[in-house]
């Protein structure tokens, strides 16, 4: 039955205005609930960013703790792993504790017996117990040190006493003070210089100043004590008037006190120049396992004695051999001339004459008694091999001594292209 009446129209009216709500009211709660689903995932994903760049930073920081931890581990894991082995090779028997049967012990003991015999047999070694050890002195070889057990003994009120027992049979070793002298470190070059009292304050303080930062040690020997002289300076004393004996004391006094702690000797008087950077860039080419007795011939190049007063090098070798035949140097001293008297030592007593060459390096000197630097300089300035001289003799004055290590340092600053002038 079809109804067309007013109250029909209306209840149609209501009918589609319901739908129409529930449709809008459904589209607009998806779209609140879109919303809400994109701000929730842009919050994780920015939550999810930052717990990544944190774990980033604290992994970065973490890492030195955690290098730091596996050594840790690693090395307590070795430490754990390697005690039973050590256990074993000390004492086998105590790894097994009373409740096993005597038959496993004795099964067991007879294993880690044989396993200390195969080590002992790799190693090359016998076992021993600590009072077993004694003390050999090989010289330079490795030693092992003895150590004696304390015997305990009681006295009268029944109270221990440690005594210890030493064998009269076991030698004594006596080590060096120094760590170097007992590896044999040497030092490089040591300058001794025949001066006198009243050349202290000028020739030898001059030669004093100009050389300590280029040689190792430097020695200024005179005849007589005195009291007034610079204290940087080191003064030896010889108390003997005659001359011609005092290279003899020097030579002396150096082979006992000083072989042992410098490769070079240089010996040389007061009033001579030198350079000392060229001496000490010219030893450090020389090689040390070689008799030296370098100089400058005297009047000859075949002569076999050096002149004393451009200055003597010698080897510790042959400063050692010098020693053994010093008393037959100072019986033939015959003449007053130094160069000759210590020549003739040197002679007797290494069988080495005089030499300016070694290891293709020469040994050059500049000698001229008439020397004048202001009238000569102009001329010997042209001259390569006076520019090469390792020491210039004789000088007479303090002036002229000043004059050449100013022409040397300038000449020097000139050829490293560091003076342009």
């Amino acid at each position: 039955m079809v109804r067309y009446g007013r109250k029909h129209r209306r209840a149609v009216h209501l009918n589609t205005n319901r739908h129409l709500s529930t449709k809008t009211g459904g589209i607009h709660l998806c779209k609140y609930f879109s919303t809400i689903r994109s701000k929730l995932a842009r919050l994780m994903r920015y939550k999810f960013s930052l717990i990544s760049l944190l774990f980033h930073r604290s992994r970065l920081k973490s890492r030195y703790i955690l290098s730091i931890l596996v050594g840790l581990s690693l090395g307590f894991t070795l430490s754990l792993a390697c005690l039973p082995m050590i256990s074993v090779c000390d004492n086998p028997l105590l790894l097994f504790s009373e409740p096993f049967s005597s038959s496993l012990n004795n099964q067991l003991s007879n294993e880690t017996f044989s396993l200390r015999d195969t080590i002992d047999r790799i190693l090359n070694r016998h076992a021993r117990s600590v009072a077993d050890v004694t003390l050999v002195d090989y010289g330079s070889k490795d030693y092992e040190p003895r150590i004696v057990q304390p015997s305990m003994e009681k006295n009268l009120n029944n109270q221990s006493l440690s005594t210890t027992i030493q064998s009269s049979n076991t030698p004594k070793v006596t080590r060096p003070r120094y760590i170097a002298d007992e590896l044999g470190i040497r030092e490089k070059i040591l300058v001794a210089v025949i001066t006198e009292t009243n050349h202290l304050n000028t020739f030898a303080f001059f030669l004093n100043q100009t050389l300590q930062n280029y040689v190792n040690r430097l020695l200024f020997f005179i005849d007589e004590d005195v009291q007034d002289f610079p204290k940087s300076m080191e003064v030896v004393a010889i108390h003997d008037k005659r001359a011609y004996l005092k290279p003899f004391y020097i030579l002396k006094y150096l082979a006992e006190k000083m072989i042992k702690s410098y490769d070079w000797f240089v010996l040389v008087p007061d009033n001579t120049y030198i350079r000392g950077f060229k001496l000490n860039e010219f030893l450090n080419h020389i090689s040390i396992s070689q008799d030296l007795y370098m100089g400058q011939p005297f009047d000859d190049v075949h002569a076999v004695y050096c002149y004393f007063g451009s200055g003597i090098i010698l080897s510790g070798t042959i400063l050692r051999k010098v020693l053994d035949e010093i008393d037959w140097c100072t019986n033939n001293a015959y003449s007053q001339d130094l160069t000759d008297n210590i020549g003739r030592c040197i002679l007797k007593a290494a069988k080495s004459p005089c030499v300016n060459t070694a290891s293709n390096y020469k040994f050059t000197a500049y000698v001229n008694y008439r020397f004048e630097f202001d009238t000569d300089i102009d001329k010997l300035s042209k001259n390569e091999e006076f520019n090469q001289t390792l020491t210039v003799h004789p000088v007479n004055d303090l002036e002229t001594m000043l004059k050449l290590q100013k022409y040397k340092n300038r000449k020097y600053l000139f050829n490293h292209n560091f003076l342009f002038i």
